[in-house]
């Protein structure tokens, strides 16, 4: 038997990068579903971690943006501590002026306020680009779901193969064994037919040896991918690898809803709008700023007379405010058209990738179509293949029955199924992956129905 090198290649490059994890607890018979893994990989992984939180991110910028429209200037100033003591007033001045005087408490405060009348766009511009910013991060986000449920079907499929291989070089060396003893005190067997069941059962050894670790390796690169314990045993609920029953629609339709449903496609969107809002708002700064301000100010200090002349400033007992409307006007025309070319150019850049980027969704999902309906076909091959080696290997055991002579027969029809059981092994996890990429490739369209967790 063969292995599939580029897979045994990348689950042991894989698992050769394991960090070593803590031990946790774990129901012992817990048995795994591919769904339960998706979500426990999904909680798990970092860079999904990383993108809820750049998501927060992207929402408290959004917020603040809306926020800025209703009395983004809202505060209040106090100061407090202890000034000179002074009794009287301008035509009635204390008689100690040496300025060494007691010294008394004093408390100041002031409201301020700033309300935007107009330009009205501005501030919805602004709101509409932060808005599409969280929807960029949120694309980004579910690129990433995407790649971790597409490396988990990848891992969890390959576990299923390893398992259905090791399997299959047990049985085959067991089968062999058996003859082996049978056939051990038997004068009429040839030197030549001993040494080819010899040599079998060497080579079966090796296979087996080298099936075994790449199910280890295979179980530990799924433990770590979902965030398991390497320690604890991996026990999936499948108990071998079958073909899913996917229910996939046609071209069109696929390529339709990959243009609803790709990240990489409602993140070139949302940027769009983004970028638009903002060559609007920088538009909006040529006009001039109309806006209602005041506030109230109010301090007090025991120790000093309040002065009632409106001529003599007092800065420590006052009770004062006001409202007024006022109007600020920025002339730096260069430095505007500077920010509108800017944003222009901004959109632009990401307007011109508009076409580039639908053909390429076009192809990616036309290129995961027919690798799909290749692996199925290459899958109905094999099946019939794997038919017929065991059509010849139960002719080959009715032979050796009835004729110990050909076992040679026999050895050849073993090695026969065994390699047609592995390329049957082999397509099916072809077209299990196929049906993941082209969920990916569709944008996460569901084509397979979601299996039932475990108790």
């Amino acid at each position: 038997m063969q292995i599939c090198a580029p897979l045994w290649l990348g689950v042991c490059a894989l698992a050769m990068c394991l960090p070593s994890l803590p031990a946790r607890a774990q129901m012992p018979d817990k048995r795994w579903t591919l769904t339960e893994l998706i979500d426990r990989a999904l909680d798990r992984d970092g860079e999904v971690a990383s993108g809820r939180w750049k998501v927060e991110s992207a929402d408290a910028r959004r917020r603040q943006a809306a926020a800025a429209k209703i009395l983004p200037r809202l505060r209040i100033d106090s100061e407090s501590g202890l000034v000179p003591d002074a009794m009287g007033s301008v035509f009635n001045p204390p008689s100690d002026t040496t300025g060494f005087r007691s010294l008394g408490p004093f408390a100041r405060a002031e409201l301020q306020f700033v309300q935007p009348l107009y330009p009205f766009s501005l501030g919805r511009h602004l709101n509409e680009a932060a808005t599409r910013g969280v929807d960029v991060e949120q694309s980004d986000l579910s690129q990433t779901r995407l790649d971790v449920a597409f490396a988990v079907k990848e891992l969890y499929y390959g576990l299923l193969l390893a398992q259905d291989l090791n399997s299959l070089a047990q049985r085959v060396s067991d089968e062999l064994a058996s003859r082996a003893e049978e056939l051990d005190d038997d004068p009429a067997l040839s030197s030549s037919d001993r040494y080819k069941l010899r040599l079998a059962q060497l080579d079966l050894a090796v296979q087996q040896r080298e099936v075994g670790d790449q199910l280890a390796l295979a179980r530990a690169a799924l433990a770590w991918r979902t965030g398991l314990p390497s320690d604890a045993p991996l026990v999936l609920q499948a108990e071998r690898l079958a073909p899913v029953a996917a229910s996939v629609p046609s071209l069109d339709e696929l390529v339709a809803q990959a243009l609803d449903l790709r990240p990489e496609w409602r993140k070139l969107q949302a940027g769009l709008a983004a970028k638009q809002a903002l060559t609007q708002a920088a538009r909006a700064a040529y006009q001039p700023q109309v806006f209602v301000g005041g506030g109230l100010r109010y301090a007090v200090a025991p120790g000093r007379t309040d002065q009632r002349n409106p001529f003599v400033k007092d800065e420590f007992n006052f009770f004062n405010g006001g409202v007024f409307i006022g109007v600020r006007q920025s002339l730096e025309w260069h430095l505007l058209a500077a920010d509108v070319d800017r944003a222009r150019a901004e959109y632009r850049a990401l307007e011109v990738r508009v076409p580039s980027a639908q053909e390429g969704i076009r192809l990616d999902v036309r290129r995961a179509y027919l690798d799909y309906r290749r692996a199925d076909r290459d899958l109905q091959d094999a099946r019939k293949s794997r038919r017929l080696a065991r059509q010849w290997l139960r002719e080959a055991r009715d032979d050796f029955e009835f004729d110990p002579q050909t076992i040679g027969e026999l050895i050849a029809a073993f090695e026969t199924w065994a390699r047609r059981e592995q390329a049957y092994g082999e397509a099916l996890y072809d077209f299990n992956l196929s049906v993941a990429r082209l969920e990916k490739a569709a944008g996460g369209l569901e084509l397979i129905p979601r299996d039932e967790p475990s108790p």
